[in-house]
């Protein structure tokens, strides 16, 4: 019995779905998601599901070969410097119950369109047309896309409760979450929470307040070893420009958004806040909050 395969659709579903399942996947684990590397690693899967048609391989060896394209397109994506085996693999666990879902539900969908008399489906049995596999696509990017905006919008204007550890003081900030603050470090991949210059005044070095407050990196140089090897430098846009922000990796955070407190990775950067976020200490990546 022969089959008609068409390359293109295959690679363009498969990517659409990859793409997507690494996308909630990321959203459901609140972890950093970058489009390019989702991409990269989603164009990855979706030339092994074509080239998998040629393989001679079946049964627990098929399996096992899935299961390790899957895992490398979740290292990809997920891995950050401080990614350990056990970081990687509750991605991986979680990407293969997403995939699980959203195949099922689009091949519901696809039943039913191939029972509907509709130009979508295709002629007899159960198999749809390649213009109904490029609308669950689309239907499943849109509503991906909308449901990202839901999550997004849903965070906006949310509090957090924030307590700080370095060096044996404590510090407890309560924090606005800012959909807008997507700072992140390019070395660790950590985000950075913006501290107020009042809230940071005895907790963070005062050599570290003075070298934000002038805003010249040069100022670097001149501090304690043990400060600058926990420095880094953000770059950040705001409305009068571009410069940088001096954060730094505090011994531990542990945070609170009601649903009891759990430990996060995180920089703090001290900042003036505007007049308008005086009642709160710091504004916090929306990243972060737990939904």
């Amino acid at each position: 019995m022969e089959q008609t395969v068409y390359g293109d659709i295959l690679f363009f579903v498969n990517f659409c779905m990859d793409f997507q399942c690494l996308f909630l996947t990321a959203k459901l684990l609140h972890r950093p998601f970058s489009l390019w590397r989702g991409a990269i690693f989603s164009a990855l899967g979706a030339l092994y599901a074509c080239a998998a048609l040629f393989l001679s391989v079946a049964g627990v060896w098929a399996f096992l070969a899935d299961c390790a394209v899957c895992f490398l397109m979740c290292t990809g994506t997920f891995l950050t410097k401080e990614s350990g085996f056990r970081r990687l693999l509750v991605p991986f666990a979680f990407y293969f119950g997403v995939s699980f879902a959203v195949g099922g539900v689009m091949s519901g969908i696809a039943s039913l369109l191939s029972h509907i008399e509709m130009p979508l489906g295709s002629s007899g049995g159960t198999d749809v047309s390649s213009v109904t596999f490029f609308l669950l696509a689309g239907l499943g990017g849109g509503a991906t896309f909308i449901w990202g905006r839901f999550c997004q919008r849903r965070a906006k204007g949310r509090c957090a409760d924030l307590t700080l550890s370095l060096e044996g003081n404590i510090l407890p900030v309560h924090c606005m979450v800012d959909t807008a603050n997507l700072l992140r470090d390019p070395v660790s991949g950590r985000p950075v929470v913006l501290l107020d210059l009042d809230a940071a005044n005895g907790f963070l070095p005062d050599e570290l307040l003075a070298v934000a407050e002038a805003g010249n990196a040069a100022g670097m140089a001149a501090l304690p070893h043990n400060i600058a090897c926990r420095v880094r430098l953000i770059p950040a846009t705001t409305a009068t420009g571009k410069g940088l922000l001096f954060a730094m990796a505090p011994d531990s955070a542990l945070l609170d958004a009601g649903r009891g407190e759990r430990e996060v990775e995180l920089l703090v950067a001290p900042v003036a806040l505007s007049a308008d976020t005086k009642e709160f200490g710091g504004l916090l990546p929306a990243e972060l909050i737990t939904e």
